[in-house]
């Protein structure tokens, strides 16, 4: 029976200790591994985020699991906001493909980062990784008799909305064959035409005012109208997606004016203050409970330790007789 006894003892610790492994094991993969996708996956964290939280999010989605992006359903923004060194890391991924969705969703953030679609990725990214992604762009317009300049100059602007006013194509959805629409461009190039204009200084209102003779022309209002289109969309503040010789623009004034009860620092220093308190209180229950018990028990303890019960027949309480 005392070996069986101790055979369940060792079962119970064992258990103990693997359930006890479990858990570390399933917080790790909930609260940190898994945590970005979650939380890209959650319109209740999305809407309490800003769009640089939701970015940095994505990030951290790649880096810790490796995902493959998804333009599509969940509105990835690695190719709107990402840098050379994020299709440098795409373009890895694509060549050990072995754990890897390689998919139009790849194809067209690609796209996006490079401004333009090639059938052979690893090709010209070996031809051309020792370039700047600004070089990219500005080459990529190329294709389409738009000569821009690095850093960008005036005459870079009319090129530019103009292109900006000819019509495009969903790459994501029409896929890189494009239309029959004659003129047509990809949206990747449209997305980069705004993005040069928009991080070289340019100011729409400046331009109508002081050009209103070209802006009659139709290709430069609707160059003008979906340059507003995009940058509703990308407006480049904190420096999401904002090219080399751009500079981040403010989403207002850089003081805080959140009201003080949000702040991180009064969330701490209160949420502090409740764990003091509680645990604080509990100590002080805790001790003066003791204390009390311990009182409790030493009144009734006898003189002498002996009892104080008064005898029956007699006036004699027990216990050693006084001294007078």
């Amino acid at each position: 029976m005392t070996r069986a006894k101790r055979h369940l003892r060792f079962v119970l610790v064992a258990v103990g200790f693997v359930l006890i492994a479990a858990g570390q094991v399933a917080a790790y993969w909930w609260h940190y591994k898994l945590a970005p996708m979650r939380h890209l996956a959650d319109p209740a964290w999305l809407a309490a985020h800003s769009e640089a939280a939701r970015w940095e999010e994505e990030q951290k989605d790649y880096r810790r699991l490796g995902s493959s992006p998804d333009l599509c359903f969940r509105g990835d923004r690695i190719g709107f906001y990402g840098d050379k060194q994020w299709f440098l890391w795409l373009d890895d991924r694509i060549r050990n493909s072995e754990s890897f969705r390689h998919c139009g969703c790849t194809e067209y953030a690609l796209a996006l980062m490079a401004n333009r679609h090639v059938a052979s990725w690893a090709q010209w990214t070996d031809a051309n990784r020792g370039r700047s992604q600004e070089e990219w762009i500005r080459d990529g317009f190329l294709d389409y008799d738009v000569a821009a300049h690095v850093p960008p100059t005036s005459d870079d602007t009319l090129p530019l909305l103009r292109l900006l006013g000819r019509k495009s194509w969903n790459v994501l959805w029409g896929g890189p064959q494009g239309t029959n629409a004659p003129e047509a461009v990809p949206s990747y190039v449209h997305y980069n035409a705004y993005r040069w204009l928009r991080d070289s200084g340019f100011e729409p209102g400046k331009f109508v005012s002081s050009n209103a003779t070209v802006v009659a022309e139709s290709d430069i209002t609707a160059g003008l109208l979906r340059y507003s289109q995009w940058r509703s969309a990308y407006p480049g503040h904190g420096s999401l997606g904002v090219l080399a010789f751009g500079t981040a623009s403010s989403t207002g004034s850089d003081f805080d004016m959140r009201p003080v009860i949000s702040k991180p620092w009064v969330v701490v220093g209160v949420d502090c203050f409740i764990a003091g308190c509680l645990i604080g209180g509990a100590v002080l229950v805790w001790r003066f409970t003791k204390r009390t018990a311990d009182a409790n028990r030493a009144g009734c303890a006898a003189p002498n330790g002996g009892p104080a019960t008064q005898l029956s027949n007699s006036e004699v309480t027990e216990g050693p007789p006084s001294v007078s």
